[in-house]
């Protein structure tokens, strides 16, 4: 499906968040300034605020899609084999004449452009390739150092992979930058434990990650097959995981962020209703009555309904871990709810609005309207998706690889459990200190105009973003009022 960058959709009107600061903080880097969706024609709040929301994208879905700033002539995405390729000699002249005194370094599924100017308007793709605009790395010892991102999240120190056998064990190869299917992944992990014992297997082609549980087990120099399903394999073994902090190794922060950056407008007091990525507090008194030491500030996510008739807001678990009660903006706010029902694994908590809280789906700042739930199955490996937190603003994500989550494996189990997760390349702000405010807030699909909710924010800094998979929600017929 194509779709057209010069069409507009009229939605429901939208709502500019209350505090600016939230609202352009991608601006205040050159190499985060993504232009907003949204064309604003009027309005004085605190009435909604009348805009049009700009189809952005041009293309296939996923891979190979084309943002609207990307003014190169030619893709570098080959729809014939589903591959990238290498720019002709004329396309890399075209490219240095657009991108002067910059250094391109292409490291599917991303194309990394290190200039001193990044242009403006900022693309998030160049000739039909996910492009990355950083600065130049530092000079070490006169000579310049090399690029400064790789497909890995970060150095892998260990020698555990054969690099003398070129064995796989498994008998079939994964289809690169396609999502592996239910049986393909049951089979990644019964092999992956027969020989090690995974906590964590990373998909993220052209990379299979396993990070190892911390236990009694060791693994020798050259222990392990350093090809799994076609991809090669890595192995990461310590305390902390390889996607811990979530940046890139080398990656510079571009901006540096303040923890005071946040949202914390009253959208009851202006609006009398709330919607998806206003800012929702846990109490200072916990569940047992005891005042706990800080107020947890995370992003509301979206109204859900049962198929009995049941709403629900969404709410990060791990910003309510003490306490039951959900305030608006702050904890000093309104009470606006009680969480009934945990879904731990998925960090999504289930609350119960007061009969006198008006939440409305229909708007969600700069994102598009969340409408339906999606099956992991159903999102692509390319396709873009953004997330408006309370204290990000919009940042847009990329669907680029999947997680497995293995839980401990008792003695003589046969049939291992694991749960999924999506893995997403991040373009914006989501670094350490801004990640848990963010935390809670939908991911929605951006390149298709069909509201499709992957998730909700989990983790994510700098380069990377994770959130579980929505399958359980579905099961248990929760969707999108």
């Amino acid at each position: 499906m194509d779709y057209s960058p010069t069409q507009s959709l009229l939605e429901t009107p939208k709502r500019l968040r209350l505090t600016p600061e939230v609202a352009i903080y991608r601006k205040t880097s050159a190499y985060t300034n993504y232009p907003s969706p949204l064309l604003v024609s009027h309005g004085h709040p605190p009435q909604p605020i009348t805009t049009n929301i700009i189809k952005t994208w041009n293309g296939p879905k996923g891979f190979g899609a084309r943002h609207q700033n990307d003014d190169a002539p030619f893709s570098l995405w080959d729809s014939a084999v589903e591959d990238f390729r290498l720019p002709t000699s004329e396309e890399r002249a075209w490219l240095g004449s657009r991108y002067p005194n910059s250094r391109l370094a292409f490291r599917w599924p991303t194309l990394i452009i290190e200039t001193n100017i990044p242009p403006k308007p900022l693309p998030l793709t160049v000739a039909g390739v996910a492009a990355k605009f950083v600065p130049p790395p530092e000079v070490e010892n006169g000579a310049n150092a090399g690029p400064v991102k790789d497909n890995l999240p970060t150095k892998i120190t260990n020698d555990y992979m054969n690099m003398k056998s070129s064995i796989d064990p498994l008998p079939f190869t994964l289809t690169k930058w396609k999502r592996p299917t239910l049986e393909q992944k049951r089979a990644i992990v019964d092999v992956i434990s027969n020989i090690c014992n995974p906590h964590y297997v990373h998909v993220l082609f052209p990379y299979i990650i396993v990070e190892l549980y911390q236990d009694e087990r060791c693994y020798g120099a050259g222990s392990l097959p350093r090809r799994i399903g076609g991809c090669s394999a890595v192995y990461h073994h310590q305390k902390t995981s390889i996607f811990e902090g979530m940046t890139v190794h080398g990656v510079p922060r571009l901006i540096q962020p303040s923890a005071n950056v946040q949202d914390t407008s009253d959208y009851l007091q202006a609006y009398h209703v709330l919607t998806p990525g206003v800012r929702v507090s846990s109490a200072h008194m916990t569940n047992i009555g005891q005042w706990a030491t800080v107020a947890v500030g995370t992003t509301a996510g979206i109204l859900l309904r049962s198929n009995h008739g049941q709403q629900r807001l969404t709410v990060a678990h791990h910003g309510f871990l003490r306490s039951d009660d959900i305030y608006h903006p702050t904890e000093a706010g309104t009470h606006i709810g009680v969480i009934d029902e945990r879904f731990e694994h998925l960090d999504v908590a289930l609350a119960k609005l007061n009969p006198s809280i008006n939440y409305d789906n229909s708007t969600y700042f700069e994102s598009k309207r969340p409408r339906r739930l999606l099956r992991g199955a159903e999102i692509e490996l390319g396709a873009w998706f953004s997330v408006d937190g309370m204290s990000t603003g919009m940042v847009s994500l990329r669907a680029v690889g999947i997680t497995m989550q293995v839980p401990p494996r008792p003695a003589r189990t046969t049939e291992i459990q694991w749960t999924d997760w999506n893995l997403f390349d991040g373009f914006g702000q989501i670094n350490t200190i801004l990640r848990g405010g963010i935390c809670g807030a939908a991911i929605v699909e951006d390149d298709v105009d069909d509201g499709g909710v992957a998730g909700f924010f989990h983790q994510g800094n700098g380069e990377w973003a994770s959130s579980p998979c929505l399958d359980e929600l579905i099961d248990r017929s929760w969707s999108v009022v």
